[in-house]
């Protein structure tokens, strides 16, 4: 089989040049190594700190503290490096998920694949809307027009033609990786994958361009510049302090070093990137792909989804139920049309595409075949096409039959701009315009048809002026509605978020599935057409949009004016779209979200959501994502803030009360080791809150990390502390020996982390809750308590008193309390 055979590759063929050539993919400058992700974690600020620390203590000749600060130097790397990787790994899969996806034939099938399966040889299917993922050469194209501003910075669509046909000079019959295809369809047979594009010569400085940060990485990265402010400066004058009074330079730099330990704020960073990275995994394995940040920290504020009707609320599965030519109707699926109807489906089907799997299009040549009519006739050749356009939302096919001389243009489309192009007996259009509305109010998608003549097309393959078309009939299609849209939409209203329909269907059509959809309690749906939509000004439109729930045969570029209104009622509005022009929408909107599966890549790239099977509850189950990660992002925050008070309380008391240093560097290492995997793994794990979607929507300007909330979570880190303060002062009472004292001081410390932590994750809500990181984090801090007070040798490396000590009994209170949450979520289950 030659590569160029309409047929297509075989798959054989297709495997072995995916093994040969490698996958369609250029080469990732973004993607962390190993030895890449292992330098930023040596680089890191606590890493740094804790080399200094063992060697200040190596150079005071104390050779088995350097040692073991060495040892947790690996410890708190290894960590580092671990979290990391997962979230690189989780990142790259998410990278794998919003590839690309092609049209291509293969053995005669006609396939939808990831742009990095695509091979040398391969048949490209080509639409408008589709941003090319190879380079290829054209062999079939209708009115192909493409933008390559992306190569050459030329930002005039450029005309393309067969290779053979017409002018072959240049690149005129080349499609190229990165091109956009503006109008227009075609085949093409494909050159060049991967790194051997024209785009792969120009890859590495487009990998290069950063990102812009979003509103939450803004504030993370002004709160971690403050903190980072405070601990430099607190650390130098407890340093100078307590060296002062000691008489010690070389002990007031070890209790600097540990206080700043104490206070660096790394944590801030992991807690972004683990929580967001895995949420996003969260939200894929939901059918929701994030590709901007920014989509999670606003799905929480969403007051309004603005979503279409076909393929999102309905399954998108088109079956052609009605038929009706001006006289009669049948019901095509119940049996073959008979005769009188082979005109109207003739016709149909040389208004649609020939090809391809757009719904509608492949019932009409399901119910052709059903009827016996086969495809287009032999003597039959698409000349041009013009598909929907503002202002005329219908299809245009111009046919050259063999010896005839005039064309014959078949016209496929919205009943009342068919019709009104039409001429016929006015007591037949009158019947054809009440059997649409009727089928309409059923639910029924309804489409005209008709037929003409003319010498050529028109302009971009228009109609030409004064053309008369004969109405051959109409179309009845019915899309059921989603079994679970009442209920998704039943729970956005409880949560305060309106949806508001906006489709291209016939109002009838519309308000029959709103009502079928539970989209107004009570009562008809108010319904605003485009038609009067473009009749309104914009303060007219701001004062509806409040008011009406579906908007009906609006065009792409309404869509914008509606989002543009609702913001400036002070709404968030996510909004969805499939098509090129629904790309403006969909970048104005505060979450624009794409279709995964009917959906161009022009509107992928413009939506900063894409919904991978163009379900309506996958946006809703987003949108509880959303309000999940932002409040568990919000309650780590928080967490971190407050446990961080008593260990630097801790860590300030011989500063400012005297007596032995209480908190040494490895105790801070031991506490690091619980506080990073607590922060981001332990909250990332938590579900979400019982209220999350009977709460309104939280305000658009509301901070991550407010004053109110900083003002909480130190009252509760300045409670622990207190506790940690009355156990010295109580062991001071009873003669305990420093050993002693930092016994009891860390076993406080680890004790208050716990029930901060309990705290935090709202344990007085969901006692029962089973959060596996959670309690195997119980675990592991038992075990290691153990080891310190139960294992002489082991406590005394951390300076602690052997196991004869009574005050070895500190092992008692985490651990006891661990068993006791471990029992209590068992009896619940």
């Amino acid at each position: 089989m030659s590569d160029n055979s309409p047929a297509g590759l075989t798959d054989e063929q297709a495997a072995q040049r995916l093994r040969s050539d490698g996958p369609n993919v250029l080469p990732s400058a973004s993607r962390k190594g190993l030895v890449r992700i292992a330098w930023n974690a040596l680089t890191q600020p606590m890493f740094l700190l804790l080399l200094a620390t063992a060697s200040l203590y190596a150079v005071l000749g104390n050779l088995g503290d350097a040692g073991m600060l060495m040892v947790s130097v690996l410890l708190v790397g290894g960590l580092s490096i671990y979290q990391e990787q997962r979230t690189e790994r989780v990142l790259e899969a998410l990278k794998d998920l919003s590839s690309p996806r092609c049209a291509v034939v293969r053995q005669g099938r006609v396939l939808h694949i990831a742009s990095s399966e695509l091979v040398r040889g391969d048949r490209l299917l080509v639409n408008e809307g589709d941003r090319l993922s190879a380079d290829a050469r054209i062999l079939e194209a209708v009115g192909l027009l493409v933008d390559e501003s992306l190569r050459t910075g030329e930002s005039v669509p450029q005309g393309k033609h067969a290779y053979g046909g017409g002018d072959d000079k240049g690149d005129s019959n080349r499609l190229f990786a990165g091109s956009l295809v503006v109008r227009g369809d075609g085949t093409a047979e494909v050159t060049a994958t991967g790194a051997h594009t024209a785009l792969g010569s120009i890859h590495h400085s487009i990998a290069q361009l950063a990102p812009r940060a979003s509103r939450l990485q803004d504030e993370l990265r002004r709160l971690v510049g403050r903190v980072a402010w405070l601990a430099a400066f607190t650390c130098l004058v407890a340093a100078t302090v307590f060296a002062l009074r000691e008489g010690s330079w070389t002990q007031g730099l070890l209790v600097g070093l540990t206080l700043a330990m104490s206070l660096i704020p790394e944590e801030f960073a992991v807690v972004w990137s683990v929580m967001l990275a895995l949420g996003s995994w969260r939200l894929a394995k939901s059918n929701v792909l994030t590709r901007q940040p920014q989509a999670i920290e606003a799905l929480g504020t969403t007051t309004v989804l603005c979503v279409d009707k076909t393929g999102t609320l309905t399954h998108n599965r088109m079956a052609l139920a009605l038929l009706h030519d001006g006289e009669a109707q049948c019901n095509p699926g119940a049996h073959a049309a008979p005769p009188r109807f082979h005109d109207l489906l003739t016709g149909a089907l040389h208004a649609s595409s020939t090809g391809g799997i757009e719904p509608m299009d492949y019932a009409v040549r399901v119910a052709a075949q059903a009827a016996g009519l086969g495809g287009v006739d032999a003597g039959w050749a698409l000349r041009a096409h013009r598909g929907i356009r503002d202002g005329s939302p219908y299809v245009v096919h111009w046919w050259h039959v063999a010896g005839e001389r005039d064309q014959t243009v078949a016209v496929k489309g919205a009943v009342e701009a068919v019709l009104a192009l039409c001429d016929a007996d006015p007591a037949r259009m009158q019947r054809l315009r009440e059997t649409a509305d009727r089928w309409s109010a059923t639910g029924l998608r309804v489409l005209a048809v008709a037929q003409g003549h003319a010498a050529q097309a028109g302009d971009d393959a228009g109609l030409p002026a004064g053309i008369s078309l004969a109405p051959l009939g109409l179309l009845g299609f019915m899309d059921p509605l989603r079994e679970e849209v009442p209920g998704a939409i039943e729970q956005c209203r409880r949560a305060g978020v309106r949806v508001v329909m906006i489709t291209g269907d016939a109002a009838l059509t519309a308000r029959a599935i709103a009502r079928q959809a539970g989209l107004v309690e009570g009562g008809e749906a108010q319904v605003l057409t485009g038609n009067a939509l473009a009749a309104m000004d914009d303060e007219a439109l701001r004062r509806c949009v409040r008011e009406v729930q579906v908007f009906a045969r609006v065009d792409p570029a309404q869509k914008l004016r509606i989002v543009r209104a609702l913001q400036q009622q002070g709404d968030v509005v996510a909004m969805t779209g499939d098509g090129v022009n629904d790309a403006p929408a969909l970048k104005a909107a505060d979450i624009g979200v794409a279709m995964g599966q009917r959906g161009t890549d022009v509107a992928r790239e413009a939506a900063s959501l894409v919904l991978l099977d163009d379900n309506f509850a996958s946006l809703v189950e987003a949108v509880r994502a959303g309000r999940r990660i932002f409040t568990n992002l919000r309650k780590a925050l928080g967490y971190l803030f407050a446990v961080h008070v008593p260990i630097v309380g801790v860590a300030l008391i011989p500063v400012v009360m005297g007596g032995p240093v209480l908190l040494l560097p490895l105790h801070v290492v031991l506490l690091e080791l619980l506080i990073d995997p607590a922060c981001s793994l332990v909250f990332e794990a938590e579900p979400a809150p019982d209220d999350s979607m009977t709460v309104p929507p939280r305000p658009r300007d509301d901070a991550l990390f407010s004053l109110a909330s900083a003002v909480r979570a130190f009252a509760m880190g300045a409670l622990v502390f207190i506790g940690v303060v009355a156990v010295q002062w109580i062991c001071r009472a009873l003669d305990a020996t420093p050993e002693e004292l930092r016994m009891a001081s860390l076993g406080s410390i680890v004790l208050g982390n716990l029930l901060l932590l309990l705290w935090f994750r709202g344990a007085g809500v969901r006692l029962a809750h089973t959060n596996t990181v959670f309690h195997a984090l119980l675990i592991g801090v038992c075990v290691v308590w153990g080891l310190l007070t139960a294992v002489p040798a082991v406590g005394r490396v951390f300076g602690l008193p052997g196991a004869s000590s009574p005050w070895a009994l500190w092992v008692a209170l985490p651990a006891g309390w661990a068993l006791w949450r471990l029992f209590a979520v068992s009896r619940h289950h």
